[in-house]
């Protein structure tokens, strides 16, 4: 919940930000938590796939 002091724009983005269930600063993410706790290794392959830039570069 926004506190009191923050500027009301702040605590209007706050509010619309946990009304759709975004990530809020000084609160407990549970996205984050399950994301750190799934090792590297469980079950992805050990290589990385990227596709190429359009442009021509990398990505």
């Amino acid at each position: 919940m926004p506190h009191s002091t923050d500027p009301p724009i702040y605590r209007a983005l706050l509010r619309r930000w946990e009304s759709a269930d975004r990530t809020l600063p000084g609160r407990h993410d549970q996205e984050w938590n399950r994301i750190m706790a799934t090792p590297v290794w469980s079950g992805r392959p050990m290589w990385v796939s990227a596709s190429r830039d359009p442009r021509g570069g990398a990505r």
